[in-house]
């Protein structure tokens, strides 16, 4: 039984058409972790925005198209693909080199863009990587540190969205998966049940997210993406777990003295 601090929408607070900006790393990670929640949210009226960091270059092909640009172009058309059929806008496709974002160099550049589409789009709620990575790729974790680091820095800020939240597994829906889905999941980087602080029902909108899925042809052959399916229809039941990792604490009255208050 997941512990929660808070059984949520997003924000309970935000407004009706307040935007929800993701930011991951590659062509397919909205659709391998948030794909149902974006869509309900959309949905919903608010205006529902993705950040592509890398255009997955060097990733894993599933078609004879060779890596680098050629599969890079094919990864961007796959993404604009799935923002269509979850109906959030086109995605900002940055076009950094996928494998190849966590040097000094291509850090301030990646933060500079990120810094200016949230001045763009000012969106309320942000949603990324935890630390993990979900599957410990280093650009989902340098995606994560990035969009954190962006959202702490309130001074470079002109908008200041309201909260942050980190992707998260909970533990105790994996405790005891079935041999077919136990080596995939394997990999994932699953959160303590008492991290949670949000679950969002989005199981209205499991056949968007499917379509979603369906998009990423170039890195999923048919068995992955019905794994894919089934783990977010049958394990996780059409709920996206979140974890609220930073929030505006300027309306807070007064700031602890003593770390055991």
């Amino acid at each position: 039984m997941v512990l929660l601090v808070s059984l949520c929408f997003l924000s309970s607070a935000m407004a009706a058409s307040g935007p929800v900006l993701a930011v991951f790393a590659h062509p397919d990670d909205e659709s391998a972790t948030v794909g149902p929640l974006l869509s309900r949210y959309a949905k919903e009226g608010h205006d529902v925005y993705l950040i592509v960091v890398t255009s997955g270059q060097v990733g894993d092909s599933n078609t004879d198209i060779p890596r680098g640009d050629q599969l890079g172009a094919a990864r961007e058309k796959e993404a604009r693909c799935s923002c269509k059929a979850l109906g959030i806008h086109e995605p900002y496709l940055l076009r950094f080199m996928d494998g190849s974002i966590s040097n000094w160099e291509t850090i301030p550049k990646i933060r500079e863009r990120v810094r200016e589409i949230i001045e763009e789009v000012k969106p309320e709620v942000v949603i990324t990587f935890g630390p993990d990575g979900l599957t410990g790729h280093p650009d989902h974790r340098t995606v994560s540190n990035l969009t954190t680091e962006i959202f702490q820095q309130r001074s470079k800020l002109t908008h200041r969205p309201g909260k942050l939240y980190y992707v998260a597994y909970p533990e105790s829906l994996f405790a005891n998966l079935p041999p077919e889905m136990a080596q995939s999941a394997g990999r994932i980087g699953l959160v303590a049940d008492e991290w949670v602080t949000t679950v969002v029902d989005a199981s209205a909108y499991l056949e968007q997210a499917w379509n979603s899925i369906q998009c990423h042809k170039t890195q999923w052959p048919p068995q992955m993406m019905e794994m894919l399916r089934n783990l977010s229809s049958e394990l996780l039941g059409g709920k996206v777990y979140l974890r609220l990792a930073l929030q505006d604490a300027s309306g807070q009255a007064e700031k602890e003295e003593d770390l055991f208050d």
